[in-house]
């Protein structure tokens, strides 16, 4: 199945999960599982929040940026991978002058 992020606007989302400033996204749901393109401009954040039912697998494309999971700070920057498991909690920043650009995959638990 081919997901197709073109055709779709992306939306701002201030405060997005409780961060700060605006996070702009492009979101897709199929067959229970959520697919999402994130922008995430200089001084821009994801709030840190709980996968309570859910994991979520972000894949850096552009730009540099840190998660924070349970803890743990790492260093995003294109090609890495951050996963946070189910019952973690996360949040992405971005410091840089550069957009952080990533692709991230909910899957629904049942």
């Amino acid at each position: 199945m081919k997901i197709d992020f073109s055709g779709i606007a992306e939306r701002e989302t201030p405060e997005f999960k409780g961060g700060k400033k605006s996070v702009y996204l492009k979101t897709i749901e199929k067959n229970d599982v959520k697919f999402i393109m994130a922008r995430v401009p200089k001084g821009a954040s994801v709030g840190m929040h709980k996968h309570l039912f859910d994991s979520e697998t972000i894949y850096v494309l552009s730009g540099r940026g840190k998660a924070m999971c349970d803890g743990s700070t790492e260093m995003l920057e294109a090609g890495s991978i951050h996963f946070c498991p189910r019952e973690y909690s996360h949040t992405v920043t971005n410091e840089y002058d550069e957009d952080l650009v990533f692709f991230a995959v909910v899957p629904k638990q049942i």
